[in-house]
């Protein structure tokens, strides 16, 4: 039986080189695109319970701190006298339920401080995102220059209603 020499060898070993190298990065590009479009997902859903939320109440719920106080507490009532909730909950992303939301979706990266940001002054919104990929299509470098902190990364993409 006949070996390799050590410039086949070589030639073998430097051809699977180039081969992991290219499959390491597209599998990078790949995880990254996966978590970009989870956000994009989210927002989705997000919007759909917001909507929900406002043909129920008649207002968007407002937002503390980057976050829907729209969450139920025992003692979250409407008003009789405005028709207006009272007493709402600060909804944590991730632990809390929301409208048709069983748990509020979170940031893919939350442990590395990636957060999505709400805001509302209940008759419009605005949630924000931060895209890994400046090559998205929905990079936003307009939102980008608002400077808003999507936790601890700016956000780049958003819906605003």
């Amino acid at each position: 039986m006949k070996f390799f020499t050590k410039g086949e060898t070589k030639a073998i070993f430097f051809i699977f080189i180039i081969l992991f190298t290219i499959i390491g990065f597209n599998m990078k590009v790949s995880l990254r695109r996966g978590r970009d479009n989870t956000r994009k997902n989210d927002l989705s859903v997000l919007q759909k319970a917001l909507d929900i939320f406002q043909s129920k109440y008649q207002m968007f719920p407002p937002s503390i701190d980057g976050k829907i106080e729209g969450c139920f507490g025992p003692d979250t009532k409407i008003d009789s006298k405005t028709g207006k909730l009272i007493n709402l909950h600060v909804c944590e992303w991730g632990k809390d339920s929301f409208e048709n939301i069983q748990t509020l979706p979170k940031d893919p990266n939350y442990k590395k401080g990636a957060s999505y940001l709400y805001l509302s002054d209940t008759k419009k919104y605005q949630i924000y995102i931060s895209l890994e990929g400046k090559d998205e299509a929905e990079y936003t470098p307009a939102i980008f220059n608002k400077n808003l902190q999507c936790g601890t990364l700016i956000c780049n993409y958003g819906r605003e209603y």
